[in-house]
């Protein structure tokens, strides 16, 4: 029996989601280890993708085999008793055996948080980021409608040529919104590479404080400058918020 789960976490005290061979706390990790208590037997689990160290989720999806059938509400009842408060499980659902978490995903959501002030909050430092200077929101915005559209990400990204097929990904949204207490950029993709949308969010920020212009933007995305993004925004502020499957699969944690 397969099944697919919701989970929200906080990731700052884990080394990422995935396991690593020589790192000590990991999501993954203390996931697999709370399925197999509850259930007795081997799990392994495979998600819509990674996040790295200190980024957090509000909505990543998994999906495990089991030898076991049983209530997604009991699944989602006892592997919450497992598992400790920064890791719960949302929903569980069951689905078909061909469903698999990473491979049918059609688009993705990422949020990251700015608190633009003086002060630092020392109790919501784990969460968002705080950027003393003026943040300019029109040039932000600028800055932000150049990601969108099918690019090369070459300069956005971490991975080497070697780890991935493509650097070529679609996004298909960047918004910001502005509250009273912070700013929030929401971006959809059809995939990322990995440290894709912190440097995204780095390179905006540059702009949007007036150290680089919307040219430097440009320039990295059309691959006429010959350096990568130099701009990495911290892991806190980072959450990924949606996987959407479409139609054919449930993925809806509300």
């Amino acid at each position: 029996m397969r099944y697919q789960c919701i989970v929200a976490y906080d990731g700052y005290d884990y080394f990422g989601y995935q396991i690593q061979n020589h790192e000590p706390l990991t999501i993954q990790q203390v996931i697999q280890e709370a399925l197999q208590k509850l259930l007795k037997e081997k799990i392994c689990i495979y998600a819509s993708g990674r996040t790295d160290r200190k980024v957090h989720a509000l909505g990543q999806v998994f999906h495990f085999d089991t030898s076991y059938d049983l209530k997604e509400e009991s699944i989602q009842k006892g592997l919450n008793s497992f598992l400790p408060q920064s890791i719960r499980i949302l929903k569980v659902n069951k689905v078909k055996d061909t469903f698999h978490a990473r491979y049918d995903v059609v688009s993705k959501q990422y949020l990251y948080r700015i608190q633009n002030t003086a002060l630092d909050n020392p109790f919501l430092s784990r969460y968002v980021v705080f950027i003393k200077e003026p943040i300019h929101i029109d040039l932000l915005n600028q800055a932000g409608q150049l990601f969108v559209g099918e690019h090369n990400f070459k300069n956005f990204t971490t991975n080497r040529e070697d780890e991935v097929s493509t650097f070529i990904k679609k996004i298909m949204k960047v918004k910001v919104k502005v509250t009273k207490k912070e700013i929030q950029i929401l971006f959809e993709g059809s995939g990322f590479l990995r440290s894709m949308v912190r440097l995204m969010v780095g390179a905006m920020l540059a702009v949007a404080t007036q150290k680089k212009d919307l040219t430097y933007i440009q320039s990295l995305l059309d691959l006429s400058s010959l350096e990568k993004c130099s701009y990495k925004a911290p892991p806190q502020g980072l959450y990924l918020k949606k996987v959407n499957y479409g139609r054919r699969w449930k993925t809806n944690a509300s």
